[in-house]
C-alpha cells in the first residue's frame, strides 16, 4: 500500500492516495516559495551548512570535509556515508547518500539508512515572478513495514519543520 501525503505549508492541507498493488512506501510533497533568486537558494540549500541550517534543531547530519559539489557527484553509486543525530547530539541512523540525478536547480537521491530500505529525496527550484518555489518530494520505505505509520509521522514533521526554517531564514523584505 502506498501513501502519498501532499503538504502545502501555507494551506497546511493534506491529501492522501492509496494503492494496494505496490510496496509500502510512504510520500511527502510539499511546497514553499521564497522571495530569492534560484541561484542564490541552489548555492545554499545544497551545501552541507545549509542542510543543517535546515534541519536544527531536530536534526543534524553528518557530512566528509570534501566540498559536496552535486554537479560533479559520481551518479547512481555511494557519494558517502553520514550519521543522523537526533537534536544534533544522539545518534539514530546511519544514511548512505546516492544521487540519482542532478541538473540545474534540481536534484534526485536515492539513498538507504539502518532504518530506510528507499529514502527517495527530490528537491526542485522553479524560479517564480517573486523569488524561487522550493519543493521537496520524499518517498520512503521502512526496513521494518511495522514503523511505517511512525515514520510518516516524522518525515512529515521533518520536512514542515524544514520549510518553516527555510521562511524564516529567507524571509519576504
Amino acid at each position: 500500500m502506498i501513501i502519498i501525503i501532499k503538504l502545502d505549508v501555507k494551506h497546511e492541507s493534506t491529501h492522501m492516495t492509496f494503492s494496494d498493488d505496490a510496496p509500502p512506501a510512504h510520500a511527502v510533497d510539499i511546497s514553499t516559495e521564497l522571495p530569492c533568486a534560484p541561484d542564490r537558494l541552489w548555492h545554499a540549500v545544497t551545501t552541507p551548512a545549509g542542510v543543517n541550517a535546515e534541519l536544527m534543531p531536530l536534526i543534524r547530519m553528518s557530512f566528509p570535509e570534501a566540498d559536496l559539489g552535486l554537479a560533479d557527484a559520481p551518479l547512481d553509486q555511494p557519494l558517502f556515508g553520514s550519521w543522523i543525530f537526533l537534536f544534533g547530539l544522539i545518534p539514530f541512523d546511519r544514511h548512505v547518500f546516492v544521487i540519482h540525478e542532478v541538473g540545474p536547480g534540481h536534484f534526485v537521491e536515492t539513498s538507504h539508512s539502518l532504518l530506510q530500505k528507499l529514502w527517495r529525496h527530490e528537491r526542485r527550484l522553479t524560479a517564480t515572478e517573486h523569488g524561487t518555489v522550493l519543493r521537496d518530494t520524499v518517498t520512503v520505505v521502512p526496513r521494518i513495514g511495522s514503523t511505517s505509520t511512525l515514520t510518516n509521522f516524522v518525515v512529515r514533521a521533518i520536512f514542515r519543520h524544514r520549510h518553516r526554517r527555510l521562511q524564516a531564514l529567507y524571509p519576504a523584505a
